[in-house]
Parts: C-alpha cells; structure tokens; sequence
C-alpha cells in the first residue's frame, strides 16, 4: 500500500463524509475570515501554540506536545474570549491532543482527505508566528511521508512554536493537516504537519 492509498484507508476509517463540501465561507484561503475564526490560541504554562475547533461543541484539536504536562491550559478564541481547557485525550507518538472548552461555538473546520493531495500542492500553514509575524504562511508540499508509524505531510516552509497545533489547509480551504514539531522528523528548514485522516483517527476513536 503506498501513502496515498494509506492516507485515503485512514480516511474512510471514520464516522465523517470526507467528501462533504467545504463551506463557501472556507473556500478562500487569502481572506481567511471563516477559517480563522476557527483557530484558537492556547497557552498551555509556558508554552504558546494554536489549535483549531473540530466541532460545535467545544472541542479543539492541537499538539500533543503543546499540552503535554500542561498544569493550567488558558485557551483564547479569535473573538478574544478566554476559556480554561481541559485534555480529554492525548497522543504523544502522533504528537496528537483534543482539548474541551465549555463553549458551544458554530466556527469549526470542515476536516478534509489528505489522501486527495500531492507533493507540489500548494498549502497554508495557519496562526500567527511566535514573532508575531503574519497569520497565515504559504508553502508548498515538498512530501507525503511516513515516519515512526505516524502519516505526515513534509512542507518546504518550517513550523513556527507559534503556530505548533494550527490547520494546515489546501487552496480550497480545506483541512489536510496539523502543524507540527517533533525531534528528528526533520531540520530548521523543513515543516510537517500530521496527515488530516490521523487527526480524524484520533478524535474518532472508539
């Protein structure tokens, strides 16, 4: 089985459609308005990252090294609310977390199929950057990999501390990955994001 059909075997492995359209609010990634609202800044002690809202009901999906440990994890959506969140499950291997907040909220991403992506596409890579530059960083697919059991996307852009947890999302404005950070997958100059479907696999479980 090579990683696309891997990709697309984790895919219909879930309780979602992942063939649903994406909402005309999520189609244009440049303006970002709808898929921004959607993203979340946490605090987790003395880490900051960005997370995304997966549903209506509060939950969050994000690294798991962002949250790892966490003693108080202080959760502010883009209309500035702030919440306190809470880790309702954990994977470190994915480098994988879903955090709750008490807040019911109709911002949440259409997660996508990672399957249906290929190395060139170009890509966006959302939240502000731990320097505080930007919202959003354009790049490019550099490779469809898979290390340590876990399906990633290899980006030719690097992954900020900043924006660690946040959507990563094709031209369409669909969900494809999460930002990620983790040693020996790769150099300051190389960016991964772990494949959308294992994010589905993981909020899905049983």
């Amino acid at each position: 089985m090579n990683l696309k059909d891997h990709f697309r075997s984790l895919g219909t492995a879930m309780p979602v459609d992942v063939e649903a359209p994406i909402p005309s609010s999520h189609a244009a990634p440049i303006g970002l308005e709808g898929i921004s609202a959607s993203v979340v800044t946490i605090a987790a002690d003395e880490k900051t990252g960005k997370g995304f809202m997966v549903d209506g009901e509060g939950r969050i999906a994000t690294s798991g090294r962002l949250v790892e440990s966490a003693s108080r994890i202080k959760v502010t959506t883009f209309s500035g609310d702030i919440f306190l969140g809470k880790v309702i499950r954990w994977d470190a291997n994915r480098d994988l977390a879903l955090v709750q907040i008490p807040a019911r909220t109709s911002n949440y991403l259409t997660l996508g199929d990672a399957g249906t992506v290929d190395v060139g596409e170009e890509v966006y890579v959302l939240g502000r950057s731990s320097s505080g530059s930007g919202k959003v960083t354009k790049g490019l697919i550099a490779a469809l990999r898979r290390i340590e059991g876990t399906a990633l996307i290899q980006l030719d852009v690097p992954v900020d501390p900043g924006n660690l947890g946040g959507p990563v999302v094709t031209a369409q404005g669909a969900v494809v990955g999460m930002s990620t950070l983790k040693e020996n997958w790769g150099d300051d100059m190389t960016g991964f994001a772990v494949s959308v479907n294992e994010v589905k696999a993981f909020i899905y479980a049983q």
